[in-house]
């Protein structure tokens, strides 16, 4: 019984001290700084420009350069010109055209 007399005026003491002490803290209002809002980079895809010359005429002036040349695949890059997967004999390559001429680029 003694002992928790004891607890129950040990607490009522903290009680009593905590809540002047509590009393006297200095009123803080914390000041909200404004969030900076930094605009997204925009990236912009390169302008792709179509061919000018048909395929079927970057075609026809490979043969011209490589008669015994047989033309496997034709890929049109970004900037309008062709790269040709090209066999000869036994051998494969890549080669580029121009897409505004179809000038061969060996």
């Amino acid at each position: 019984m003694r002992r928790i007399i004891t607890i129950v005026a040990l607490a009522a003491t903290l009680l009593a001290a905590g809540e002047p002490a509590f009393a006297q803290t200095p009123n803080i209002q914390l000041q909200v700084q404004p969030k900076l809002r930094i605009q997204p980079k925009v990236f912009k895809a390169p302008a792709i420009r179509p061919p000018v010359v048909p395929p079927s005429l970057v075609i026809r002036n490979i043969k011209a350069v490589m008669p015994s040349a047989k033309v496997l695949k034709l890929v049109t890059l970004p900037t309008g010109d062709f790269v040709a997967t090209i066999r000869i004999e036994n051998e494969v390559r890549k080669i580029g055209v121009d897409g505004a001429t179809g000038a061969v680029q060996n």
